[in-house]
């Protein structure tokens, strides 16, 4: 029976073989033939290869930003030590176990010295995104008298550095996930001490 819409299937199966191939190494014929369509017919739902790329980034976007949990009132769910680290660990596994986080971060490591638009996002995943939210929440803490007073951008760099680390060690390394997990969760502990979080 053939297919009424393939568009989603697409956009999953080129992100799959863009995370493997790379975008170069990846030709439009094998991800329609991926999903037993033909070639052209990709050209009905999108313009050009860069324009299915441009659509594997934004639905990636979209996942990830509902799986962090970052909305405009993060900053005011996060009233203590104990939230903040709950976050953290939350956020961490959603980035650790969800399937397009992973394969998203393989296609931009690959891909960021090759391609400008991936550039941009393996900055925006592994500094500025993280360091954006953890400064909002950090400056709204110490607004609150919640943590110690100082630079919150820096403190978020401080904070966000060694996870994203360990995140970049588990994609090379899986095996390492518990000494890992116990670096992160030890890590935070002493962040909290530091900069005396109630």
């Amino acid at each position: 029976m053939p297919r009424t819409n393939a568009k989603e299937p697409l956009i999953k199966a080129a992100r799959d073989l863009f995370s493997e191939k790379g975008f170069d190494g990846t030709g439009v014929d094998e991800i329609a033939e991926s999903i037993g369509i033909k070639g052209p017919t990709i050209y009905k739902y999108f313009k050009n290869k860069e324009d299915l790329l441009k659509a594997v980034i934004d639905t990636a976007e979209d996942e990830y930003l509902k799986g962090m949990g970052a909305n405009d009132n993060l900053p005011d769910r996060i009233n203590s030590g104990e939230d903040l680290k709950a976050y953290a660990l939350r956020s961490l596994d959603f980035t650790l176990k969800n399937d397009t986080a992973k394969k998203m971060r393989k296609l931009i490591t690959m891909e960021q010295y090759r391609n400008a638009t991936l550039a941009k996002l393996t900055t925006r995943h592994q500094l500025t995104y993280l360091q954006d939210v953890y400064t909002s929440i950090f400056q709204k803490m110490m607004d609150r008298g919640q943590m110690a007073k100082g630079d919150a951008a820096i403190i978020a760099l401080e904070f966000i550095s060694p996870i994203t680390i360990m995140v970049q060690l588990l994609d090379r390394q899986p095996r390492k996930k518990k000494e890992a997990l116990q670096i992160v969760e030890k890590h935070i502990d002493i962040f909290l001490e530091k900069y005396e979080f109630i």
